[in-house]
């Protein structure tokens, strides 16, 4: 039987947000004593006690629990906010959340009366949530609202939480909730599940900015690959034998470490250093070493020792999205664009990897100049259906359609939605703020608006 609803009073927004900050505060407390299920493969325990707890309390309890679960479970986050919403109905700050929720589900049409609501309010629309806002605007085909959304916001003072909010909104699943479902799988034998995990935990991505080694999931992702590894597997044995210095990233690492412990480079002949069992292993050991490098190594030779290795793990029937990894980075580093193109069309086609696919784009793409031929368009094409969040595929289109021309409203209003939801053309390009390239891009779709409005018919 669930819980009873405690009886609301209407508050003020100041003295709600003081509720919130005083429930924040004790479910941070409740919060911590969960931290070994959330890293255990007991994550859903963890959100159900959360839930009861939150449903325990008030508005404030929801909804302080309801953003602590914003990211390692939606579902339950936008619950609670719902109940809160019930009991302190027009509170802007619930409002928020919830239009946030329903524009994350794509579901605009749920999300636009709650901006609109917002931004006839007291408050307005928060500068932070600018490009969230317009983004359902451009969802929804109108275009100038959009463009009216970011003209009148102070979005320019508060940039770095615009960006951040994209991720916040659009980032996708989070690590925890990934390494949750890896955990699991892992503990029932999953061998690509367990490498997945051992990746994860050594990188861990924060935003779509930053990625670091994660400890408490170092740990868990360990402990439990020891649980399916006999101590004579050279899987356990190799990690053994780098784990100390591997786990302690303030420690010195070098070619010397891969050579103690008897893998990738050293020794004559190349078998005496095989490529570690444990593909995940490879990749971080192998990334430590090169990135902590005076000189970066011998890639062309690298690739011919371990190349036919990653490669047959690579297109083996289990699958090793690890070992396609480092094998495309060898390509790359080395120079090897036949064997590049065959890696990036493996990750794109089966493993339906966006990097990849980026990637044989890019290379593939004509010279300065040239007009694209008929394979590459269909390659674009193929793309902008794979990976329908990626603006770069539709700007490549747009461009080719446009020639010396200026891209149409519509072209810009699609790249915009897909920037909006990655921050892609500015994350993997560098040198660009994430900000600037959608203000510019807002500029121009103001202008092409101005454009088609002032031709006769527009």
């Amino acid at each position: 039987m669930p819980a009873a609803t405690p009886a609301a009073t209407r508050v003020s927004a100041e003295d709600f947000l003081a509720q919130v900050g005083a429930e924040s505060q004790a479910a941070d407390d409740f919060g911590r004593r969960h931290l070994p299920l959330q890293f255990s493969g007991r994550l859903d325990q963890a959100v159900a006690e959360l839930v009861a707890y939150a449903e325990r309390g008030g508005a404030a309890r929801r909804f302080a629990i309801g953003n602590m679960l914003w990211a390692m479970a939606p579902d339950a986050s936008l619950g609670l906010h719902r109940g809160a919403d019930a009991l302190q109905p027009e509170q802007p700050e619930i409002l928020f959340e919830l239009a946030l929720h329903y524009t994350r589900k794509d579901d605009c049409a749920a999300a636009l009366p709650l901006w609109a609501r917002l931004r006839a309010g007291p408050v307005g629309i928060p500068a932070t949530a600018t490009y969230v806002a317009a983004y359902c605007h451009l969802a929804r085909g109108d275009l100038r609202g959009a463009v009216a959304i970011v003209r009148d916001s102070d979005v320019d003072s508060h940039h770095v939480g615009a960006e951040k909010m994209s991720y916040e909104v659009f980032g996708g699943p989070s690590e925890l909730s990934l390494f949750d479902r890896d955990y699991r799988q892992a503990a029932g034998g999953d061998r690509v599940a367990l490498e997945r995990l051992l990746a994860r935990s050594f990188d861990w991505h924060g935003d779509w900015w930053n990625a670091a080694p994660q400890a408490s999931a170092q740990d868990a992702a360990i402990t439990l690959a020891r649980t399916q590894w006999g101590p004579q597997q050279r899987e356990r044995q190799q990690w053994d034998c780098l784990w100390p210095k591997l786990r302690d990233s303030a420690q010195a690492f070098g070619y010397d470490d891969l050579e103690r412990c008897r893998v990738i480079v050293g020794g004559h002949p190349p078998s005496a250093h095989p490529y570690p069992a444990s593909s995940a292993l490879g990749r971080v050991a192998l990334g430590r070493a090169v990135a902590r490098a005076v000189q970066p190594p011998d890639f062309a030779a690298l690739l011919a020792r371990h190349g036919d290795t990653l490669r047959e793990r690579a297109r083996s029937e289990a699958g090793d999205l690890e070992a396609l990894r480092v094998l495309a980075y060898l390509q790359q580093s080395a120079g090897d664009a036949a064997g590049l193109a065959e890696s990036d069309e493996l990750g794109w086609k089966r493993y339906r990897d966006e990097r990849f696919a980026r990637s044989r784009i890019q290379h593939a793409g004509p010279a300065a100049g040239a007009t694209p031929d008929p394979a590459y368009r269909a390659m674009l094409t193929q793309a902008a259906r794979d990976f329908p969040h990626s603006p770069l595929y539709p700007m490549l289109a747009a461009a080719d359609r446009a020639g010396d021309g200026d891209l149409s409203a519509a072209d810009l209003a699609r790249i915009l939605q897909a920037e909006t939801r990655t921050l892609d053309l500015s994350v993997r390009s560098g040198g660009l703020r994430s900000h600037s390239q959608l203000k510019a891009l807002y500029r121009l779709l103001d202008q092409a608006l101005e454009k088609e409005g002032a031709r006769p018919g527009g």
